[in-house]
Parts: structure tokens; sequence; C-alpha cells
């Protein structure tokens, strides 16, 4: 039996489609796709909660498409500054271990994850919307994996690793320099946010070079 692992993608029409697809999403609904950028944003803040031991308390997404997270208080701690600093890591970090996953042959564990954490996200949303997102995730990865045919599956993988590297660069280079995690960031460190929005966009293009090149580029090894 054929499963989605199985489903030849890297260089296929299905890597090429669904990037141009998620590009297209990307341009044309930007309102509509910056509600998923938050949800992909905050998910990078709340990973960083949880892997530096802190209690999260919760998140939250508003209709304005700002977003927040809040987790236990301290003073003093570099877990504030790796907590900060994730928001905008997060997604171009993930689509290009995601990108690495399917060049392994293993589009599954993409869908697994997605739908792990996209489960996971439920508990601590704290408004309509982020739990709205989430579960319009989870039901679509439930029914790809239970009605799709292999083929679905992986194109569906692919979108999730394609959304999260493409998304990560429009996400980083939108930011104001003097707003938002960049003003927080300098506000903990001195660094000042420019110098923080640089690095972020540094680190999404990279991201989605190297992701890019790993789905689109058979053979295509990091390093």
């Amino acid at each position: 039996m054929v499963g989605v692992n199985d489903i030849p993608i890297v260089g296929e029409p299905v890597a090429y489609g669904t990037g141009f697809f998620v590009l297209v999403f990307l341009g044309l609904s930007a309102f509509l796709a910056q509600y998923v950028l938050t949800y992909a944003h905050e998910g990078g803040h709340m990973l960083a909660v949880v892997f530096t031991f802190r209690s999260l308390a919760g998140y939250w997404i508003e209709d304005n498409t700002e977003g927040l997270t809040t987790f236990s208080a301290r003073k003093w701690a570099l877990s504030n500054l790796v907590i900060g600093v994730a928001g905008y890591l997060g997604p171009p970090l993930l689509g290009l271990g995601g990108a690495a996953l399917i060049a392994a042959g293993n589009p599954f564990a993409v869908l697994l994850s997605a739908l792990l954490f996209s489960f996971l996200a439920l508990f601590p949303a704290r408004n309509a919307l982020a739990f709205t997102v989430p579960l319009l995730f989870l039901v679509g990865i439930v029914a790809a994996l239970l009605r799709g045919s292999p083929a679905t599956q992986a194109a569906v993988a692919v979108s999730v690793v394609w959304f999260l590297l493409i998304g990560g660069v429009v996400d980083t280079t939108t930011l104001p320099a003097g707003g938002g995690d960049a003003r927080a960031m300098a506000g903990k460190t001195l660094i000042p946010g420019v110098i923080w929005k640089v690095f972020w966009v540094f680190v999404a293009v990279v991201a989605l070079i190297v992701g890019g090149q790993l789905l689109l580029r058979p053979g295509y090894e990091i390093g």
C-alpha cells in the first residue's frame, strides 16, 4: 500500500505548485493570511516558553491580527530573551526543519507535528480567534489524513512548510523596527530594534533559500 512517505515530492510539481499557491495566498489574502502568521509567531513564543521550563499562561489573537503570549514573570532571566527572540525565529526554523524532513522522505512527520502542535495550541487559547485558527488547522490535517490520498497528504505537508518559510520572510520584513518584538528586545538588551529586525530577516531569508533548495532540488543537502 502506497503511503504519503512514498510519494515523490522534491523537485516534483507538488513542490513547485504548492509553493506558488502559498505565495499567491500571502499576496492576495494578506489580511487573512496574517491571522495564520500570527498563530505561527505566537507558536514560536509558546515553544520557547515550554522549552525554557516557564509556565505558559495563554495566548491571544486579536481581530486586528495582533497577538500576545503570556507566561510566568521573572524580573530577569536568560529565558526572557530566548522567548522574546523566538517569535520571529520559530516559523522559518520550523519550516526549515520541515523541509529537511520532506527531503529525507518523511512528509508524514510534518503532518504529525502540525497535528500535534495544533491540538496542543487549543488549550492555552484565551480568545475565540486563538482557538479557531489552530482548530481549523487541526480539522484540515485530520481530514487530509483520514480522507485524502497520499498525494493530497503530501501536498498538505509541503504547503505547511512553504507557508512557514515564505510567511517567515513576510512577517519579518513587515515588522516595524521600532515596534512589536523589536522594541521589546531593544528594551531588554539595549540593542537597537533595527538590529533585531535585520537579524530576524536574515534568518528567515536563509531558511527560505535553504528550505527551498531542499524542496526543489533533488539530492540537495545542507552543508
